[in-house]
């Protein structure tokens, strides 16, 4: 019998029933009797709710192949002729929507998730699964085949003509696994690089990102899968860290206003192992609300990156639905005299995605910057999530060399004296 407990809240019950629907109880235990006509109904209600259950709670394997199908990618041997191996995928461990686990920067860099953090017992069960291995098994071989060399910044720094940047044949397939697993393949300490990438609750709704507000702090469905997560993230990761550094990247939604994030960043606070620094990525819209948190988080935060997307007020309220200018430009004045009249070490960054809507105020931005006292600025290329159709995403994707105008987007990287990295 399906557990509709997990699945149908009583809001939503309240929501949608008719007058003269069986109780909520009574639909949740699935004991009740009435007219063919209200059965129909209730059927539909809880079909719907069903569907809406299983989007949320995609397997993995289906949430990795969307994230391939929405690059482009294809997986193919890409015979690197370097020296020079990539260690990410050693140094890596990322918890992804519903716990899933990736090993690269992004599940977009290598589209394949490594295992689930709620079905786990051991960190190194997903950390040295098969797929885990396959995946530096492949690099060792100096092949590369999840790797999207497209997006990722290991390719960036090798000449075009030292590896496959397109598949040679229709019969592209992994190398074995070796019979006896040797040490270079294994992970045996918790990775230097943890990413936080499991909460998207946020107040904003930029339309490159998302197409609502999304708040799982109350979400029936979402919020327990969350709780579930952080439970497994604080014995199975947080309390295994002993001395080594370990660097964590919140991200995915607004980290100061998700209640699991604020939960797991006490408890690391809690646990006073200084050897965990911290880069918080955050629209700036909650730093001054939290300076009781931020006056603890700071001394073990190596970076705090504010995203701007925009010089202006007006190109701000277009891109940063939900966003005040004026609030971001108080909150990063007091959070830049708040740092520095605490003498902590954090380092404020600037993030501007570039797209159609503010390309043209990148040296705008610049001189904001200088007046904002911030010299670390990061100009980013669009992703796409999967928020836009593909036409309307590479109509705003200016960074693209096939755009109408990229020609002109050169020339502003130009003006404002810095690197265009493709």
């Amino acid at each position: 019998m399906t557990d509709l407990g997990k699945i149908i809240s009583y809001k939503d019950y309240q929501n949608f029933a008719g007058p003269d629907w069986p109780s909520y109880q009574s639909i949740i235990e699935q004991q009740y009797i009435t007219d063919n006509g209200t059965q129909k109904e209730v059927d539909k209600f809880v079909k719907m709710m069903t569907q809406t259950y299983q989007e949320l709670t995609l397997p993995g394997s289906e949430l990795a192949a969307s994230n391939q199908q929405r690059q482009n990618q294809i997986f193919f041997d890409k015979k690197i002729n370097i020296n020079q191996r990539c260690s990410v995928p050693w140094n890596t461990l990322g918890i992804n929507a519903n716990g899933e686990i990736f090993i690269c920067v992004s599940p977009s860099w290598i589209p394949k998730f490594v295992g689930n953090i709620q079905k786990i017992n051991n960190i190194y069960e997903a950390l040295n699964s098969d797929t885990a291995l396959q995946i530096r098994n492949e690099i060792v071989n100096n092949r590369y085949f999840y790797c999207n060399n497209q997006i990722c910044n290991f390719f960036k720094n090798i000449p075009s003509e030292l590896y496959n940047t397109q598949p040679d044949n229709d019969h592209q397939s992994l190398v074995a696994l070796p019979d006896s697993i040797d040490d270079q393949l294994q992970v045996t300490a918790i990775p230097r690089d943890l990413i936080f990438d499991f909460d998207y609750t946020c107040n904003f709704k930029c339309p490159s990102c998302r197409t609502e507000l999304i708040n799982n702090n109350k979400h029936h469905v979402i919020r327990k899968i969350n709780d579930n997560i952080v439970d497994k993230i604080k014995t199975l990761v947080i309390d295994q860290i002993d001395n080594q550094s370990i660097s964590i990247r919140w991200c995915g939604g607004e980290p100061f206003i998700s209640e699991s994030y604020l939960t797991l960043m006490n408890y690391i606070l809690d646990t006073g192992k200084t050897n965990i620094q911290h880069i918080i990525q955050t629209n700036g819209s909650y730093l001054q609300s939290k300076q009781d948190l931020l006056q603890k988080l700071l001394p073990s935060t190596h970076e705090v990156r504010i995203s701007f997307d925009a010089a202006t007020e007006a190109t701000y309220q277009k891109i940063r639905v939900n966003g005040q200018w004026d609030l971001l430009l108080d909150n990063v004045r007091w959070f830049k005299q708040f740092v520095s009249k605490n003498n902590f070490s954090t380092q404020i960054s600037a993030d501007f995605v570039v797209q159609l809507d503010n390309y043209r105020e990148m040296p705008l931005f610049v001189k904001l910057c200088a007046q904002l006292g911030i010299d670390n600025i990061r100009f980013q290329k669009m992703w796409n999530w999967g928020t836009w159709p593909q036409a309307v995403f590479d109509s705003k994707n200016v960074y693209n060399p096939t755009h109408s105008k990229f020609a002109e987007l050169q020339d502003i990287f130009k003006q404002i004296n810095r690197e265009m990295v493709l």
